[in-house]
């Protein structure tokens, strides 16, 4: 790996920070934050390796902080399993295919959802009433666009946000699911000879910043009610589409 310029190397700590907090205010983000960001200073390749390691961090510390988390992932661990069926496939289709697409097709899920109060005859309700099949439906589709755009977070959220379950819960069986796609992602790239010392010596200290970023922004979702954090989730949704059909245009005809 080359040597990084300082310009670059200061990037890559604002970017840590910036996503770790983010994702410690909603419980996800740190991915789609970052891999863009990143890439204005190197590579898409490098850009989604340097996440990786602080990803699974604030994966694993999100997932386990809060206590009672066995309850939550034991209540949830069937998304986390359909989430690494999902990644599975999802990576075999970014390999057959132009995943830029997909990146608009869950821009569009996203609106649709959130636009589903305003038009009658859309019930979300059977999320509730069938909550194992529709987490298992979550599950795999979130895990299908995060092997494909790197973005699964979105459909879990339209999940947990119907299920009407704590924010504590939310985010530590969100991230439970993240961890698992994650850790595959992980474990294909060392497979595959991509994962190397220099990238390890340079992935720990911006996980620690990462890891430091996630608490600042764990500090703030502890101060709001539940009902602010659901309000909160809606808006990171309409953020989130809004970069989604940005990226998805970016990359039209690339």
């Amino acid at each position: 790996m080359e040597a990084y310029s300082l310009t670059e190397i200061v990037v890559v700590i604002a970017v840590a920070v910036i996503a770790g907090v983010v994702h410690g205010i909603f419980g996800l983000g740190y991915p789609l934050i970052a891999t863009p960001l990143l890439a204005l200073v190197t590579d898409v390749k490098t850009a989604i390796l340097l996440t990786l390691a602080p990803n699974i961090a604030v994966n694993a510390w999100s997932m386990l902080r809060g206590g009672n988390w066995g309850a939550s992932l034991g209540r949830f661990w069937h998304v986390a399993a359909w989430m690494l069926a999902g990644s599975v496939l999802g990576t075999l289709l970014l390999v057959w295919l132009d995943p830029n697409p997909f990146r608009l097709l869950l821009a569009l899920t996203v609106v649709f959802y959130l636009v589903s109060d305003h038009i009658s005859r859309l019930d979300f309700s059977i999320i509730r009433r069938h909550p194992t099949r529709s987490g298992s439906v979550a599950g795999l589709t979130g895990g299908l666009l995060g092997g494909t755009v790197n973005v699964g977070g979105p459909v879990l959220m339209i999940y947990f946000l119907e299920m009407r379950v704590a924010p504590l819960v939310v985010v530590q069986a969100m991230n439970l699911a993240f961890l698992v796609g994650k850790g595959a992602q992980a474990a294909t790239f060392s497979m595959l000879g991509m994962i190397g010392v220099p990238l390890l010596l340079l992935s720990i200290p911006v996980a620690i910043l990462a890891l430091a970023g996630l608490r600042a922004g764990m500090w703030i979702r502890e101060r709001v009610s539940a009902d602010a954090y659901r309000s909160w989730l809606r808006g990171a949704l309409w953020v989130l589409s809004g970069m989604l059909v940005v990226q998805f245009l970016l990359h039209l005809g690339g």
